[in-house]
């Protein structure tokens, strides 16, 4: 990557646009984990590097909207705590986030209500769309860091595993742990016995 580009620089479509045109900042690239301190903060270890691309939206926006819309995907492999089991757990975090950037964040603050208010009805992308400005200080690896943050599980958990003290992955005499377990479902034979 052309180090001409400081992915800390705060943000603005212009710096977007003039990185890209001089080719100063690439469509795409990969990122150390050492760059994500926060993440790794949350997470038992992140495996490998942040896979990244940031790209401008050629679609206009319609009349009456000079502006660019741009499209940040990102994705890292990480390793939690199974919230079962305790045993590490293996996730493929994987985000997708649109931006609009405006001069103030005046701007965006009232960007965000009048377009979310007037087109997320007809456009439904909108949803997955933050309205920015270069005040908010957001640089594009802080906003790759915030959107695989906001893509971690609240409760990170294997598909099938057994509670603490079980051997993962093996049929033991133990019952498997279930959601829809119903733990009295013998208590009606038990009282009749009696």
């Amino acid at each position: 990557m052309n180090a001409k580009f400081d992915l800390n620089d705060a943000l603005s479509s212009v710096l977007l646009e003039r990185a890209l045109d001089s080719g100063a900042l690439p469509a795409s690239g990969t990122l150390s984990a050492d760059a994500f301190l926060r993440l790794a903060d949350s997470v038992v270890a992140v495996l490998g590097p942040v896979q990244w691309a940031f790209q401008p939206d050629d679609r206009p926006l319609g009349p009456g909207h000079p502006r660019r819309r741009w499209w940040l995907s990102a994705r890292v492999e990480v390793t939690c705590t199974c919230e079962r089991c305790l045993e590490p757990v293996r996730l493929q975090l994987s985000a997708r986030r649109g931006f609009e950037f405006f001069e103030t964040s005046a701007l965006a603050d009232a960007g965000t209500e009048r377009i979310g208010q007037a087109e997320e009805a007809l456009d439904p992308a909108l949803a997955q769309v933050d309205f920015l400005s270069p005040e908010d200080g957001a640089s594009l690896q802080s906003l790759i860091e915030d959107e695989l943050l906001l893509e971690l599980p609240m409760a990170p958990k294997h598909g099938d595993c057994l509670r603490p003290g079980g051997v993962l992955g093996e049929v033991s005499d133990t019952r498997r742990v279930s959601d829809t377990s119903r733990p009295f479902a013998g208590l009606k034979d038990l009282l009749k016995k009696t």
